[in-house]
């Protein structure tokens, strides 16, 4: 209880800055506060700081007609199918859709084929579609919102609740929620082929991403304070499949970022042009963490007037628990930017840069900061209102091999991942997109001590070549 009066405290205190510069510095410029009333549905283009959650339904009208399934502009609203059957059969949800309570979700699945065949059937260190030769229903997915009316002109309230049960339920669980602060397997079975250091876990689990209230003052042009659980803003791709292009993941996304933060995090829309984030959190994809200190969440995002360039800088920085010490730093910083050339081609640059005290041992056997960073570029194509092209290169540096392979620097060279991905997004409806890629991978990490060869085939190998894609059915 301590810890969440603090928390508490902070969060109003974040709060008064906007609170003073209100009196001066009031917008009333309608069409712009109305555009945040729905989240951009566009699979790449980052236009604020706000983490997408794939929720914009139209619950009163399902006209097709109303659906616009662009992949090159923001979507209209789309019909919500589980909503519209809830409304028909449910005796109370009507009330609470008057409400603006609302439920939606999807389901993600797909194929990986490795040319390779790897003996354990991973394709590790690639994760998420991280079966080889294998089905995956990756998420069946969930979610119960009342959602702010952000640019409103009077005080709101909201809340969200996100339920993922799949393949990657591993990959967004929270220590002290869905596992044990041990790490062990809380809410679901142990007994699986996954493995997390010495601890076990099923193919399939549960986990809740997001549990959060969110009170909204209007303030500026609007200022909305999140306290709960919730994903993280850093970077570019998102954990909840339908807010990215792509099946697979980045390595910078996979190993060089938190997907989820527990505290508060207060959003400030300044104009229609700058957004600013601050916030305390427990750190890292913890719901309770050891060491009991606070992380900052900071961040600022800038749209051209034109709203063709977005930049968006976020950091985290704190106390996170490691092997040899419960309470080192960690900070993180990630710069995303993104320009749209023409009306069907957008690019997007991403970097992140890592550092962890204390976070590995070097060649004289000494405890040493562990650092990473990362170079991703993103290219995308429209090439009708339904079918979409997109590249993705990367380079992670993984300096001091402290975050996919986890190796000692004096037993180990290289560090360094590269991944080309080209893929397709094909609308066939507003509610279904399919996502075909083929991806190719290489590292120059090898470790002759421990008989390692490569990241790949189970450590055998310094390549790998995926083929695979997912559909994704929104309802």
């Amino acid at each position: 209880m301590k810890i969440i009066s603090q928390c508490i405290v902070v969060g109003l205190i974040l709060s008064i800055p906007g609170l003073l510069f209100a009196q001066t510095d009031r917008l009333g410029n309608s069409d712009f506060e109305n555009s945040f009333l729905a989240e951009d549905q566009s699979l790449y283009q980052p236009v604020s700081l706000n983490v997408s959650d794939s929720s914009d339904y139209d619950t009163v009208n399902n006209d097709a007609d109303h659906c616009i399934d662009s992949i090159c502009l923001p979507e209209s609203q789309c019909s919500n199918f589980l909503e519209q059957f809830l409304m028909q059969n449910s005796p109370v949800y009507p009330s609470m859709n008057s409400e603006r309570v609302r439920v939606g979700g999807w389901i993600d699945q797909g194929f990986t084929g490795n040319f390779q065949k790897p003996s354990n059937n991973f394709n590790l260190p690639v994760t998420f579609n991280d079966r080889s030769n294998e089905y995956q229903m990756n998420q069946l997915y969930l979610f119960m919102e009342r959602p702010v009316d952000f640019g409103g002109d009077e005080l709101d309230w909201g809340f969200r609740a996100d339920l993922l049960y799949g393949t990657d339920y591993f990959y967004t669980t929270a220590t002290g929620l869905e596992t044990h602060t041990n790490g062990s397997a809380r809410w679901n079975s142990s007994d699986g082929p996954r493995r997390n250091g010495l601890n076990t876990y099923a193919m399939y689990g549960l986990a809740m991403p997001q549990l959060y209230a969110e009170f909204y003052v209007p303030w500026l042009a609007g200022v909305s304070i999140k306290a709960g659980h919730f994903y993280t803003p850093i970077g570019y791709e998102k954990v909840t499949a339908p807010d990215n292009f792509f099946y697979s993941h980045s390595y910078t996304m996979q190993y060089a970022e938190p997907f989820t933060h527990t505290g508060f995090l207060t959003t400030f829309q300044v104009n229609d042009q700058l957004q600013l984030l601050a916030g305390l959190t427990r750190g890292w994809d913890t719901w309770e963490n050891t060491n009991h200190n606070l992380s900052l969440l900071a961040g600022i995002g800038w749209t051209s007037s034109d709203q063709a360039t977005t930049a968006n800088f976020v950091m985290t920085t704190g106390d996170e628990d490691t092997l040899t010490n419960p309470s080192t730093n960690r900070t993180l910083i990630s710069l995303v930017l993104s320009h749209q050339l023409n009306d069907c081609l957008t690019y997007v640059f991403q970097s992140d840069f890592g550092i962890q005290d204390n976070g590995q041992i070097n060649n004289q056997f000494q405890i040493v900061p562990a650092k990473w960073y990362s170079v991703n570029q993103y290219l995308y194509y429209d090439v009708s209102e339904t079918f979409a092209w997109g590249a993705r290169f990367e380079w992670f540096r993984d300096q001091d091999f402290s975050r996919v392979t986890q190796l000692i620097p004096a037993f180990a060279s290289g560090g360094n991942y590269y991944e080309f991905t080209v893929g397709a997004n094909w609308r066939p409806h507003p509610n279904v997109t399919v996502r075909p890629e083929l991806r190719f991978d290489w590292s120059d990490t090898t470790s002759p001590f421990f008989n390692i060869q490569g990241p790949y085939r189970n450590g055998q190998a310094d390549y790998q070549v995926l083929l695979g894609g997912d559909v994704i059915i929104r309802f």
